[in-house]
């Protein structure tokens, strides 16, 4: 959940590629305009997927068997993040580019070190072409889904996407990390097929992957929020009280498991979603290193955390962010107990 206004998206120009390639735009949050309550829909009113357009498609909470709760906002930026993020190192990795930057929305600037195979120039340009497009495949996933949990890491110490309000009572609600990383697999699995253009294909792909959710109607995501309003969270926005938070980002077993309601569905069984992996580096003879360098005000609260062990004003997401996590799960954990990260009413 969010509690964002609406932001336009940007044009960022990448001077070293001669292009312009479109930034994501944020979503709004199903919490939006909530004094009188969630936005829900159903698998039959989902709407049309418009990258980049925070008004294309419905943005509001489905509630599934399987899954719990889907963002659907969360789960189209996502979405969003990974074909933009596709797209920059696509262009880089065809021009041969050794190292380069990117932002994605929040204001941190991530740094990309690539190491080609050796043979990459003897290479005929169709097959450059396919490999580089794999390669920036799984690459853009895998991009998109640190990028969403550093959003979440921000927002945990204050940051306001808008410049106006802190996000903090949103930060790691419980159906955040599944409809983000859902995101980022549906995109990349519409990228890699290719056989539509972006936009219909997510519409497509949306409705059928969460068919296999088991969705349920507005009614029962009515009923599942009456079972935890007061339990996981009280209040309206702007006053809201989080209880319950899940700070499964899947670094552990390869895989974020979903925060169900107790009550509801109690039968289905639950579908775990993978995160993504760099096979495809690998197996085309790639290495690659990211580094983080946070931008946002609150730099000096998370670079503290990790420099107990290191110095320097940047980070390694995948060895610095568990680190992260846990010190903000044992925060949540001394304000409201040792079940905030549990799905317990």
């Amino acid at each position: 959940m969010r509690w964002i206004l609406l932001s336009t998206c940007f044009l960022v120009q990448y001077a070293a590629l001669g292009v312009w390639i479109n930034e994501p735009a944020l979503r709004p949050s199903p919490y939006f305009g909530c004094l009188s309550g969630l936005n829900y829909t159903d698998v039959d009113n989902l709407g049309q997927h418009s990258y980049g357009n925070f008004r294309g498609g419905k943005n509001a909470l489905v509630y599934t068997a399987k899954a719990g709760y889907i963002d659907l906002g969360h789960l189209r930026e996502a979405a969003d993040r990974t074909r933009y993020l596709f797209e920059v190192c696509y262009e880089n990795i065809l021009d041969g580019e050794a190292e380069f930057t990117f932002k994605i929305i929040e204001p941190a600037r991530y740094h990309v070190s690539m190491t080609y195979p050796s043979n990459w120039h003897l290479l005929s340009m169709a097959e450059q072409h396919r490999i580089a497009r794999e390669v920036s495949i799984d690459l853009g996933q895998r991009f998109a889904h640190l990028s969403t949990i550093w959003h979440e890491i921000v927002t945990w110490y204050g940051y306001a996407s808008t410049g106006l309000l802190s996000e903090k009572a949103s930060s790691f609600s419980w159906e955040d990390g599944y409809s983000d990383l859902l995101g980022t697999k549906l995109a990349a699995e519409v990228l890699r097929d290719n056989t539509k253009p972006f936009d219909d294909g997510m519409t497509d792909i949306i409705a059928q992957e969460l068919a296999k959710l088991d969705p349920q109607s507005v009614e029962t995501a009515k009923k599942a929020t009456g079972i935890i309003e007061g339990k996981w969270f009280s209040g309206r926005y702007p006053f809201l009280s989080m209880k319950r938070r899940s700070f499964d980002v899947g670094f552990d077993d390869g895989a974020i498991s979903p925060f169900r309601v107790p009550g509801v569905c109690d039968g289905a069984a639950e579908v775990p979603c993978r995160v993504p992996t760099l096979d495809a580096l690998q197996r085309n003879g790639f290495g690659m290193r990211l580094t983080l360098t946070p931008k946002e005000s609150e730099r000096s609260k998370i670079l503290r955390i990790v420099h107990m062990r290191k110095k320097g004003d940047t980070l390694e997401p995948e060895a610095d962010f568990p680190v992260i996590i846990e010190h903000i799960r044992k925060e949540a954990i001394r304000k409201d107990g040792r079940n905030v990260d549990k799905p317990v009413l």
